[in-house]
């Protein structure tokens, strides 16, 4: 498990499957995605199978810290981090998470992104990280470039909702500009 402030990662297990599954299946979820689907248990286990196979991605699920001294222990889940479109020559990864709706607003977005940046530039050596978001999604848009990421290009009218085609923003942020935010 990997440990940053008050919120652990560790890659998904099947217990996590039904937590991960609603998370995805709450409209305040998926709306924000590239593929609205609802997803049935069987669709969950068989995406689960999967990502156990592939090389270029991997899935952690995201829990609040327990500490009772001296034990440290993962406690309820708050959401998924993907990673994918892993390029381990330019060292750069494209990442996401979700926070579970109960949980939103209370500050654990930007402590599962500066967790992230710090694994993947300070632990893996990765060089660019990078997301899309939604045009709509602003709430998201404001947490990544509260923590350092900056808008790079737009996947014009890409992703259909609400009955009409939306922008796809690709934000990124270079390690460089990590180090330089977290030497102030």
């Amino acid at each position: 498990m990997y440990w940053f402030e008050d919120i652990g990662f560790r890659p998904v297990e099947k217990k996590d499957l039904e937590d991960i599954r609603a998370l995805r299946n709450d409209p305040s979820t998926y709306l924000h995605l590239t593929d609205p689907t609802q997803i049935s248990s069987t669709m969950q286990e068989r995406w689960f199978e999967s990502i156990e196979r592939a090389g270029d991605k991997a899935y952690f699920s995201i829990f609040k810290v327990v500490r009772e001294f001296p034990i440290i222990y993962a406690g309820d889940f708050l959401g998924v981090a993907r990673f994918d479109q892993m390029d381990a020559n330019n060292r750069s990864i494209r990442v996401g998470a979700d926070i579970v709706p109960g949980e939103r607003g209370k500050g654990y977005g930007t402590q599962v992104l500066n967790g992230i940046l710090e694994y993947w530039f300070d632990h893996m050596n990765f060089h660019r990280i990078w997301l899309c978001v939604l045009e709509t999604n602003h709430v998201a848009m404001k947490l990544y470039e509260n923590v350092g990421f900056k808008e790079e290009g737009t996947m014009r009218k890409a992703i259909w909702r609400g009955g009409q085609y939306r922008d796809y923003i690709i934000m990124s942020i270079l390690e460089e500009e990590y180090r330089k935010q977290n030497a102030l």
